[in-house]
Order: structure tokens, then sequence, then C-alpha cells
């Protein structure tokens, strides 16, 4: 899996699926869909929604809810047995390349009036799928009066009120899987401000809604105040920096390229992986420009059809890969500061970047951005 990927014939940072069973079986870099929220590509992590990261997936392809293998080592470089089970953690490998701080997250929305402790839920549960470009069909919660509007679908409730009681629905819970469900403190921030009367005092200033927190509380809990779209920014390379080794086998290389599409052209040499991709601070990076640095915090959750959870450390390129095997269909999402960005609709393919490039292929919005 990787977020944000384009395939090049000569990029050996792409990966081999194998079903479990079988021999190796690459599967159709055509089939490659979704991100942190869609279906086809749409729910992939960094789906078009200001806190939701998405993961590149597939459509579904021959041995749909099987498992898939890829080697035993979770390593950027160098080859293991096909089938054997790998450890999640940070790739590694020679020739790392220094990679650009997670300084410059896209979460956080611009909901001013809000008090902090209901900022700080909005953001940190709500974001990735109603941002300012919310996904289709869903309601924007960018704003204060986005938030205290009618429902569309109940307009004898605000879209806050009809927030308020899918987090408290366990049948169709929001954040939907895999996203972290509100905490008890944070659904009762939220009732308390809509019993208010929705005060518009905002974050930092008493409200009679607000159970709690101050500015720096707002602001620990992620509460950054960005209005801006994160996929409408133009295309940078945010690290300054860019890999120039080729294809010498470190697991800093060509960040940003669909590892698995490139590994199986390689005929063997290069290591295979059921999930492989690029985490990025902005949308819209070129192929081969560093990631997000993931010692700064960023964690890639992976959640297999078979229930437990793979987490993945980015490398200081923002590469992350595992080599394990992975039942599928699996699910997705980035962590950072608090914030999540969600893959929710279940993915077949793992070479998240095949989706996640740098303008977004098969429903993909852009690349696997921070949440």
């Amino acid at each position: 899996m990787s977020f944000r990927h384009s395939a090049s014939a000569g990029d050996s940072s792409i990966v081999r699926l194998r079903l479990a069973g079988t021999t190796a079986a690459p599967l159709p870099f055509a089939a490659l869909a979704a991100c942190l929220c869609l279906g086809g590509c749409v729910g992939q992590i960094g789906e078009r929604a200001p806190l939701q990261t998405g993961t590149g997936a597939g459509a579904p392809s021959p041995g749909s809810g099987g498992a898939t293998s890829a080697g035993g080592s979770s390593s950027g470089a160098g080859n293991s047995p096909a089938g054997t089970t790998g450890s999640a953690g940070t790739p590694s490998g020679n020739g790392g390349a220094s990679g650009t701080g997670a300084g410059g997250s896209s979460g956080g929305p611009g909901t001013a009036g809000l008090p902090c402790d209901v900022q700080a839920l909005v953001s940190s549960k709500c974001w990735s799928c109603h941002g300012t470009t919310p996904q289709p069909g869903l309601p924007s919660f960018a704003t204060y009066g986005s938030l205290t509007a009618p429902s569309t679908k109940d307009p004898s409730q605000t879209n806050a009120q009809r927030a308020l009681a899918r987090m408290q629905d366990n049948t169709t819970p929001m954040p939907p899987p895999p996203g972290t469900r509100a905490t008890a403190a944070e659904i009762a921030a939220m009732q308390a401000w809509i019993n208010a009367g929705y005060s518009a005092a905002g974050c930092g200033t008493s409200t009679g809604g607000s159970t709690g927190g101050g500015a720096d509380a707002g602001a620990d809990a992620g509460a950054t105040p960005d209005a801006g779209d994160p996929f409408g920014v133009p295309p940078t390379c945010t690290s300054g920096k860019s890999w120039t080794g080729g294809n010498n086998g470190s697991a800093s290389m060509n960040p940003g390229m669909a590892c698995i599409s490139c590994h199986q052209s390689s005929g063997g040499e290069a290591p295979r992986y059921a999930i492989a991709g690029t985490v990025y601070p902005s949308a819209h990076e070129p192929d081969k420009c560093n990631g997000a640095n993931g010692s700064t915090g960023i964690q890639v959750q992976i959640i297999p059809k078979s229930g437990q959870t793979i987490t993945i450390t980015p490398n200081g390129a923002g590469n992350f890969s595992y080599s394990g095997t992975i039942a599928l269909p699996y699910q997705a999402k980035v962590i950072y500061m608090g914030r999540e960005r969600i893959m929710s609709t279940p993915q077949q393919s793992g070479d998240c970047n095949g989706c996640h490039t740098q303008s977004g292929a098969m429903g993909a919005p852009g690349r696997i951005l921070l949440p």
C-alpha cells in the first residue's frame, strides 16, 4: 500500500502481491483503486477531505478475500522468502535520503466561533470527510455556519445534531471504521454546545457550551485553523530534496512512485511488499520528492480483514512498506498529531502510490496526505 505512487517501468520501489495459496501473481496495475475514505479509489487515504489521508488501493481482483503475502521482511531492500510473516516497522536500507519534517500538516479546520473542545473534535474526528471540500454527498463542517445549518438528511436537525447522533450510533458510527470513535468527553462537549444554543464565542473565549479547554487546549488537540482545501494547492516539493540515486536498493528510493508495480517488473531482484507507499505534507508533490519524515510521529495503520492492526512508521523520505501476510480486503489510516486521515472503503491492492500520484488517479485526489 502506498499513499501516492506513480508507476514507472524503471522504478524498483514497487512491490509484488502474492495471494495465499498461489504463486506470485501480480495484480494488474490498472486494478489499483481507492484512498484514506473511498471505494474504487474513493474512500482512500487522502481523499478529497482535509483531515482524511487516503491510501492507494485497488479494485477487486482474483483471490478477493484471500491473504496477501509478500515475503518476510519489512525493510526497504533485500529479498526474503515469500509467504513468511513479516514485521511492521520503518523501512530500512542503504543511502537513506533525508526527508522533510512533517510541520506542514494539512489538518485543522478554520471553524471560527466554535468552543475549543468542539473545534478539536471536528478537527480530529470529522475533517477527513467533512472538510472544506467534503467527500461527495457529505456536508462540510468547515465553518460555524455549516455545522449549524439544517441537515439535508433531516432538516429538522442541524448538521451538528446529526453528527452527534452518528457519533453515538453503533450501527453506522461516525467516523466510520477504521476511524477512532469519539470519546465520551468529546461527545459531551458537542452535546453541551448544542444544548447551550450553539454559542459563537469561539475558542479561547468562555462559552456556555464548552466543557473545558482553552486556546492552548484546542491547539494541543490539533485544531490548527486552516480553512483551505489541502488538495487545492499547486504542485510543490515541500522538502526541497529529491531522490537522485536511481534504483540502487535503498528504502528511501523513488518516493512517490508505485513501488509494487515497479518491483514486479524487476525480475525477482527487488523485495516484495504487500503494502507500500509514501506520505506527503502536501497533496501534489512531484515524483521522487522526499515526503514527510516519519520520525516526527507519523504512523500508517493497516487493518486487514482479519482485524489485527499493523502499524508502520514511514522513513525519512516518507516511504513505508510491509512485507508480511495481509488478509484482504484491508482498510487504512494515517495518524499524526492526534488527527487521522482514513480510508474506510476496503481495498484489494497494496500499491498505494499507484492511485496516489501527483495529480491523483482512479478516484484519488492526489498524494497520501498527512491529516
